[in-house]
């Protein structure tokens, strides 16, 4: 083994253990609600389901969204920990760890391309592998960060493919650029986008500024990596062209453009945040709270705005043949992610997608602008390397001490993967389902596999008191069909106005308890499931005393509820009570059960 493959052989394992090791001490034992529910409860079923566009069993019928994507890679990593006997929170561990590590040694392939040397390939890759951009998305969506962890191996293999000359092996970078990418960007064509204007912005730099490639030959390796990616990526795009016909219009029961452009300043943005969902929160607290030493600690400050300026000094300072491309994909970066801030005044760029909202769906599709960042975060990491090399020529105990500050004031800007809270409590539970709830499934498959279960009351999404799983676990854990309201209307139109009504009479004391039968006959309803142990508060869903009340008076056609679990008490937080006119009007009711099953 040479010199130079050994130094390569140490920056990996120095990688892996910073990636793997800090994560499999975090929270273990809690499993967190990471993109799906279903790819925890069940990933076998999750894989056979995300072959159909079509589900029968949720939301009374539903064209799916995006979940084909699952296809690859999550669904079949998820399955593979199950097969292996690996506990669930050991495999989504593995998972995260293995997106940062897949981003770093991304940064190390690149560095090789481009002639670093491996001690500042290395420097970068930890800065890129460790930048707070992936916090907002670790614990809820990290299929999200993908494309961020694909970006450096999409550039390098394209990089390739344009230096590829002769006959052989010319369509060999290119289709592993379309593998790359499809694994990537199956559940988020958007995310895939916004990465991709790095490789496509390679091309006119490698002609007509660093004389790379000729025009003619520039075309043919575009139009090779082209037809690559339509092979490799048809098995999901078209489903997304079906999807967007015929599917729930999920772009617009979500994120509205002016509350995605709260949160991407230029501020934010130079420190490699601005995802909305970072600095938001709700009645229980934060939606992130790996994210809240970032606004409030004055040293975390210092450290992330220290990175950037470095940076930035190292961009304009140092002179190297691919400058001008890196100073394009920063500048770049940043302007596309802080395109809509302000809202109401947005740059030329966000002037286009808040213009084109309204009719266009592709539009609609790239208003998270933040996604955008990892242009700039690559270009970071890509000065620091560069600076490095550039120091160790003439001034090597410069060079030595250029490459502890980064490294350090790397290690300061990621506190949480130190101390254990990289992976917040805030969406997390214990492995195993609370037993009420497997109890519950187990009754309900009993009963007949046609006839559907719906859950009352329904929620914006599913927050229990044992934690927040975002979807809700029930269709993981049993056979049967099952509808509960959510945010989004999934389903036909009608359908789902149907749902929505009956939840929202439910809920607001209007719906006659005679009613009940009836329309939950009609949706083809065989037993209801009432859930207790939600936290109301969250979402001001109606307390459950109040609301086991209405299930249980006079509600002709259902049969005696049959309880799962003690008694659910009134738990909420001192700092949101709840001691309102609704609390004082409807006095002291029993406690329901923590789950209670009405048959129709």
């Amino acid at each position: 083994m040479t010199i130079e493959r050994r130094r390569s052989a140490l920056a990996h394992l120095l990688i892996a253990l910073v990636t793997y090791v800090p994560l499999l001490l975090t929270k273990r034992g809690q499993v967190v609600a990471d993109t799906k529910q279903y790819l925890t409860l069940d990933p076998g079923e999750m894989l056979r389901a995300s072959t159909s566009l079509w589900d029968p069993d949720w939301a009374l019928g539903t064209v799916t969204h995006q979940s084909i994507g699952y296809l690859w890679p999550m669904a079949p990593w998820m399955r593979a920990g199950e097969l292996l006997g690996l506990p669930v929170w050991v495999t989504q561990r593995l998972w995260l760890a293995s997106i940062l590590f897949a981003a770093a040694a991304g940064v190390l392939f690149l560095g090789r391309i481009l002639g670093w040397s491996v001690s500042a390939a290395t420097a970068g890759a930890l800065f890129y592998a460790l930048s707070p951009y992936p916090l907002a998305y670790a614990t809820r969506m990290s299929a999200l960060i993908m494309p961020w962890a694909g970006l450096p191996w999409l550039l390098g293999f394209a990089i390739l493919a344009l230096r590829q000359s002769g006959r052989k092996g010319r369509w060999q970078n290119p289709a592993r650029l379309a593998l790359v990418a499809t694994t990537i960007g199956a559940i988020n064509a958007s995310s895939l986008i916004y990465v991709g204007v790095a490789v496509i912005a390679w091309f006119p730099f490698a002609v007509w500024s660093a004389k790379e490639a000729s025009f003619g030959h520039a075309i043919a390796t575009m139009l090779r990596i082209g037809v690559c990616l339509i092979g490799a990526s048809l098995w999901w795009a078209v489903a997304l062209v079906v999807q967007s016909q015929w599917g729930p219009d999920v772009l617009r029961f979500s994120e509205t453009l002016e509350v995605v452009a709260s949160g991407s300043p230029a501020s934010e943005a130079w420190r490699g945040l601005g995802y909305w969902v970072f600095y938001g929160g709700d009645r229980t607290g934060p939606w992130v709270s790996a994210g809240e030493p970032y606004t409030q600690s004055v040293p975390l400050l210092v450290a992330t705005f220290s990175l950037s300026i470095v940076s930035l000094i190292a961009l304009l300072v140092v002179q190297w043949r691919y400058r001008v491309y890196m100073l394009g994909l920063a500048i770049g970066g940043l302007l596309l992610t802080i395109g809509l801030f302000p809202y109401d005044d947005p740059s030329p760029i966000g002037g286009v997608v808040t213009g084109s909202a309204a009719s266009s769906t592709l539009a609609l599709a790239l208003r998270s602008s933040p996604r955008a960042i990892p242009l700039f975060l690559l270009a970071v990491a890509s000065s620091f390397a560069i600076g490095i090399d550039a120091l160790r020529q003439t001034q090597i105990r410069f060079a030595n001490a250029a490459l502890a500050l980064v490294v350090g004031l790397t290690a300061l800007s990621i506190p949480v993967l130190w101390t254990g809270d990289y992976v917040g409590a805030e969406l997390a539970r214990d492995e195993q389902l609370p037993q009420p709830w497997i109890n519950a499934a187990a009754w309900l498959d009993q009963g007949d596999p046609n006839e559907r279960v719906l859950l009352l009351p329904g929620g914006d999404f599913s927050a229990f008191r044992w934690g927040n799983t975002i979807d809700h676990p029930l269709p993981g854990i049993t056979t049967r069909p099952v509808a509960v309201r959510e945010l989004i209307p999934y389903g036909s139109a009608a359908s789902a106005d149907l749902l929505i009504a009956l939840d929202r009479r439910a809920q607001e004391r209007l719906l006659e308890p005679a009613q009940i039968a009836p329309i939950a006959s009609l949706l083809g309803v065989g037993d209801i499931i009432v859930q207790s142990d939600l936290e109301f508060e969250r979402y001001r869903t109606p307390r459950p005393e109040d609301f086991w009340q209405l299930i249980t008076s006079d509600a002709t056609g259902l049969s005696t509820p049959v309880a799962f679990g003690p008694p659910s008490p009134d738990a909420t937080s001192t700092e949101f009570p709840m001691l309102d006119s609704v609390r004082y009007s409807v006095g002291e009711l029993p406690l329901p059960p923590q789950v209670a099953a009405v048959s129709v």
